[in-house]
């Protein structure tokens, strides 16, 4: 089966929150954040496999270049390790931008696929996560 990625839309709501629950440990988003922002998500066999949100939070301009954010990356649980986040995030990598983001320290998995595509640890943000309780790395792609 073919992955196909496309703009997340309202029929896509439950799937996203069922990725979400079973992705986090606290899961915190609600159905109207997900497309509040730009939403990408990933499909295998006509489902919802994935989803990644991003958002431009400098246009750029007079030499400066843009800034995004990736707001919230995942896969359902029994399809990770298959290349849908590295699809994903190669998508919203192809924008011209420099990128940030912001990683559980304990998430190591997500660190290295981050590292894989060129980000880099910038700084810590004490205690960021809660249940539990844990610092955030912040990442930065140039």
């Amino acid at each position: 089966m073919s992955q196909v990625l496309r703009a997340g839309t309202v029929a896509d709501i439950h799937a996203l929150l069922e990725i979400e629950k079973a992705s986090f440990s606290n899961p915190h988003w609600k159905a109207h954040h997900f497309l509040r922002y730009e939403c990408t998500v990933a499909e295998l066999g006509g489902k919802v496999v994935g989803f990644l949100v991003a958002h431009e939070v400098f246009r750029g301009g007079d030499g400066a270049r843009s800034e995004r954010e990736i707001l919230n990356l995942a896969v359902a649980p029994g399809l990770r390790r298959q290349g849908i986040a590295s699809l994903l995030l190669k998508h919203e990598l192809e924008r011209p931008a420099t990128h940030f983001l912001e990683v559980r320290q304990s998430n190591t998995a997500a660190q290295a696929l981050y590292q894989k595509f060129g980000f880099k640890s910038v700084g810590t943000r004490r205690n960021y996560y809660s249940h539990p309780r844990e610092s955030a790395i912040v990442m930065k792609r140039f």
